[in-house]
């Protein structure tokens, strides 16, 4: 018989870091009662965190990477010279209950060259 607990997570951390091209994510839980999956949520500037993705979850002590390469084409074209971006992880239980993390800060600056290919294929989406 199947019991639904409420989504409860215990992080042992949670960063993000940028190598110039992507930002990077990664997070470990050491508790993980109830969870279906994790969403990874961003916001930069004075925007709302929204969804960026879904990741479920594989149970405690188990070490979680994404990679977020949009985000160098996201918000207006003046904040892709270097931005700052924060994320934070929603935890989804199996009930539909949530939990949110705290969330971490990454200033994402990308080279001039990576910048003008980025603003030309922009325009042509």
């Amino acid at each position: 018989m199947y019991t639904a607990y409420a989504a409860e997570t215990a992080l042992e951390y949670l960063t993000a870091k940028s190598d110039g091209k992507v930002i990077i994510i990664e997070w470990r839980a050491s508790a993980e009662k109830g969870i279906h999956h994790y969403e990874v949520e961003r916001a930069s500037g004075d925007q709302l965190y929204r969804n960026i993705a879904t990741i479920d979850a594989r149970g405690q002590m188990y070490s979680y990477r994404f990679v977020d390469e949009d985000a160098l084409m996201k918000g207006d074209k003046q904040q892709i010279v270097g931005n700052v971006y924060s994320y934070r992880l929603r935890a989804i239980g199996y009930d539909n209950s949530s939990s949110v993390s705290n969330s971490v800060s990454v200033a994402h600056s990308i080279s001039g060259i990576r910048r003008t290919w980025g603003m030309i294929k922009e325009m042509f989406r």
